[in-house]
């Protein structure tokens, strides 16, 4: 059975917080040319919690808040607000105008908004939000980006040399192999392969691996011959990157990201969690925490939860 993890969150912060001008430049090209990047960018993670807390996670993967300055030379900023959104929501369009008109009027800044739908439904494309009554018409227009529609571009993404094109490619792997563990391991191997090939450092590899790895995770037989292929080819290049022992730490930091969102996803639904179930997740292996994240959807209490 294909490892599917259901919580996309963290790979998608971090990678967007190291790689947010080449997502820009890749998915809003209009917008990254307007950007004055040589003043850097600031992510706003915990403003945006604060304006988005009372609003349940539900199909979100991730929210993003970035501070950008502008190009054409004024002493103003702008407020990106980034939406990774994970499957068809019906009041999609009404919560992207919701947080765009809580952050103008906490800052009073301009806000551009973009939704990346992640989801594996070609047909769902979110309208608009607007509304009329009596003579007063609202409409709220957003950037949308569909991910799916890269699926046409796998060639040029392939030869891209825009780190984001790895991620969408991997998240768009990771949707088609959901039910397919032969195809994901092969999918896998390419693009790992592939990070060798780009000429970029160590560091740009290692990130670009820790995404890939998690959005498509195997299962422990078809790991270790990925594992296996990886030292093969690094001996060959002579670029022990990933087989190194950062890679150690690299799974280690995915379990502990895997452990705390479990966690959470508890807290949430059953309130204080005991210490002794506490202690099994800590000592849980990475199959046994996705088999439990599916678990919780389905439990009804914290014994039923962890029964064997």
């Amino acid at each position: 059975m294909t490892l599917v993890r259901l919580n996309f969150d963290t790979p998608w912060k971090d990678i967007l917080d190291t790689y947010f001008q080449a997502f820009m430049t890749m998915c809003h090209p209009e917008a990254a040319q307007a950007i004055n990047w040589s003043k850097g960018y600031e992510a706003l993670d915990k403003e945006l919690t604060s304006i988005t807390k009372e609003s349940e996670q539900g199909t979100r993967i991730v929210d993003k808040l970035m501070k950008v300055w502008r190009a054409n030379g004024e002493e103003t900023w702008v407020l990106l607000h980034i939406e990774v959104q994970g499957k068809p929501e019906p009041n999609f369009a009404e919560r992207m105008y919701i947080y765009h008109y809580r952050l103008f009027d906490r800052y009073r800044k301009p806000i551009v908004s973009l939704a990346v739908l992640a989801d594996d439904q070609p047909s769902w494309r979110p309208p608009d939000y607007e509304h009329e009554l009596w003579g007063c018409q609202l409409l709220f227009r957003f950037v949308k980006v569909k991910l799916l529609d890269y699926a046409a571009q796998q060639t040029e993404l392939m030869t891209s040399n825009n780190p984001f094109a790895v991620v969408i490619l991997a998240h768009l792997s990771a949707l088609k192999t959901k039910r397919n563990e032969q195809g994901r391991f092969v999918s896998k191997l390419a693009l790992t392969r592939s990070l060798y090939d780009k000429g970029w450092d160590k560091a740009a590899i290692l990130n670009l691996y820790t995404f890939i790895d998690w959005v498509m995770a195997l299962s422990e037989p078809f790991e270790l011959q990925y594992i296996q292929e990886v030292e093969r080819f690094e001996e060959e290049k002579q670029m022990r990157y990933i087989t190194s022992a950062e890679r150690i730490g690299i799974q280690k930091g995915i379990q502990q990201g895997e452990q705390a969102i479990l966690l959470r996803q508890l807290q949430r639904k059953f309130g204080s969690i005991p210490a002794n179930y506490q202690q099994r997740i800590e000592q849980a292996d990475t199959e046994k925490l996705l088999e439990w994240a599916d678990a919780v959807i389905i439990a009804k209490t914290l014994d039923e939860m962890f029964s064997e």
